[in-house]
């Protein structure tokens, strides 16, 4: 509705603006002549305010009616550029730089935003005068006066295209800098710690420097070419401007036309350059626009590598002793040449707890990205409930899986907030209850704002311990069917460990669990235990298996309660 009234008040704009001169010319026409007739000098008076009036009225209200258009456009453009880039792999996001994304989001829905605008406050309405005009010209003068001014628009039309194309080129090249400034900025922001840490506050001043100073050379370049375009439009139009107006006078001197006609042509030159000149800002703006969606649309069609399929099946009930999770002969590699997991094979029961150990590089963390299919191996299957992965709905798989990574994520939000995510619409009672399992009770208790205190971007407020006992409330709260613990005690001191790995155990009890872990006291008491070397599965059994096979699981046992991480064992020997 809104669309279709704007149309109809443009038509209503247009008209009242061509059709004003003509009643103007028509007044002074009737002033200049030898009888003054004031009966019609008024009825035309009273037109011309009438059209005036309604003129004036229906540009601001058409604007006011395109408002909610687009804001609803921009909307859309940002949430649509949001949503896929969640839906792109993991391996997007490692290579991912957060501020030139926010900026293609911006840009892209900025641009949206500059078509439409350009569209209704600009192309309809010099489109409509222009062909209104034209009209009247013809009517009135004959083609010769139509014919140079249709030339001149035709030159002015391919200046205007040459210029514009450099200028793209030139803002292109602005864009591509003022891209560096910000995404230097962001990344100097965000990695703050280390620039003081090693003393390069200098370093990274100097390197946001040089970045500014290659915006200004790309925003000189650029203004040139806008002012270079206007001087030579500007003459081309006065050049245009006096011989039609010469024409006009020559007409006049034989009589041809009238005083009337000459201001009529004076004010319709005045409206048709105004549009022609609308009109060529709005190629400079459609081309710029164009230049500022490239990457939007370059970042749309990036296809996710790891996709729902278009059938996807429903994951089966599994009852306790039933496999809830396997893997078959699974081998991957960010790349083929170079594999981080080789023939990796496990089988776990639901109910049950797998954890998987290993020496730095072994492999462990990738195994449980597999398994929340981040990605996808590149040889075997990895099976849920008997069903391959790549067969399930993305929304039901990570629906059962809740995992604990090394790193964790906080949104800059408050506590409750950031545990609520686990299970959104959660009340405060079980945002609470999860917190306390998680041992954050006694922190909370600090706190004067308790769950409402704010955690700071990427929880920089919180301690190491504080953001992982979090993370886990996150899981507990979410209270899922597969558990993925990726060293999710790594960053907590020995007492809050023991108090935290109680927590797990009991939520992990009739729940399948699968660990990754460093610290071997945290996975003693495993159903079955994998060791990783090298990508590969070299040992297997249960905590006290193997001990006895006095292997690589005996060696980093022995190596870490040496060091204080493993707790003093009865039956370990040596």
């Amino acid at each position: 509705m809104r669309f279709w009234l704007s149309c109809a008040l443009l038509l209503l704009e247009s008209l009242a603006t061509v059709a004003t001169p003509w009643l103007f010319s028509g007044m002074v026409g009737h002033v200049s002549s030898h009888e003054v007739i004031m009966a019609a000098i008024m009825a035309l008076l009273a037109q011309y305010t009438v059209l005036r009036v309604l003129g004036g009225i229906a540009g601001p209200v058409r604007s006011l009616l395109m408002v909610p258009v687009r804001v609803s456009l921009r909307e859309r453009i940002s949430l649509l550029g949001l949503e896929h880039i969640h839906r792109l792999s993991a391996r997007f996001h490692q290579g991912r730089q957060t501020g030139a994304l926010t900026r293609i989001i911006d840009r892209g829905a900025d641009a949206a935003s500059t078509i439409v605008d350009m569209v209704f406050s600009n192309v309809l309405p010099n489109l409509l005068g222009l062909g209104l005009t034209f009209l009247v010209v013809l009517r009135v003068f004959d083609g010769l006066y139509l014919g140079l001014l249709c030339g001149t628009m035709v030159l002015y039309g391919g200046i205007s295209y040459l210029f514009t194309r450099w200028r793209m080129q030139a803002r292109r090249a602005r864009n591509k800098a003022n891209g560096n400034v910000h995404r230097h900025l962001v990344d100097s922001l965000l990695n703050a710690d280390i620039v003081r840490a090693f003393g390069n506050e200098s370093h990274e001043c100097r390197r946001q420097e040089r970045a500014w100073q290659e915006l200004g050379t790309a925003e000189m370049h650029l203004q040139w070419l806008i002012g270079s375009s206007q001087a030579v439009r500007n003459c081309l139009i006065a050049l245009a401007t006096a011989s039609l107006l010469g024409m006009a006078i020559a007409d006049i001197a034989a009589h041809r036309l009238g005083v009337a006609q000459f201001v009529l042509m004076g004010t319709y030159l005045r409206s048709v350059y105004a549009s022609v000149g609308a009109l060529n800002y709005v190629g400079a703006g459609w081309r710029n626009a164009r230049v500022d969606m490239e990457a939007y649309l370059e970042l749309l069609a990036l296809k996710p590598e790891i996709q729902s399929p278009a059938t996807p099946v429903p994951l089966p009930e599994v009852q306790e002793g039933d496999v809830m999770l396997e893997m078959k002969h699974v081998s991957f590699g960010y790349t083929p040449e170079r594999l981080i997991l080789k023939d990796v094979n496990f089988r776990l029961e639901a109910g049950r707890m797998l954890a998987v150990v290993g020496r730095s590089g072994s492999g462990k963390s990738t195994l449980a990205k597999l398994v929340s299919r981040l990605y996808d191996p590149l040889d075997g299957n990895v099976l849920m409930a008997g069903v391959p992965l790549p067969s399930l709905s993305l929304e039901d798989l990570r629906a059962q899986i809740g995992v604990v990574a090394q790193e964790t994520s906080l949104f800059n939000a408050t506590i409750a907030e950031n545990i609520a995510y686990g299970r959104t619409g959660a009340s405060s009672e079980e945002i609470r209850h999860a917190a306390e399992l998680a041992q954050l009770g006694s922190f909370l208790d600090r706190l004067p704002d308790g769950l409402e205190t704010l955690v700071g971007e990427r929880g920089v407020r919180l301690s190491g311990g504080e953001r992982q006992r979090m993370a886990i409330a996150r899981v507990i709260l979410r209270n899922p069917r597969l558990l993925v613990l990726d060293e999710a005690s790594s960053a907590l001191d020995t007492r809050t460990e023991a108090d935290i790995q109680k927590a797990l155990m009991t939520l992990s009890s009739g729940r399948t669990t699968l660990a990754i872990a460093h610290r071997l006291s945290t996975i003693q008491h495993a159903d079955h235990i994998l060791v990783m070397e090298a990508g590969q599965v070299v040992e297997e059994g249960t905590h006290h298996e193997l001990l006895e096979k006095a292997g690589i699981y005996a060696g980093m046992w022995r190596l870490q309660a040496r060091g204080g991480f493993a707790e003093t064992h009865s039956d370990v020997e040596g």
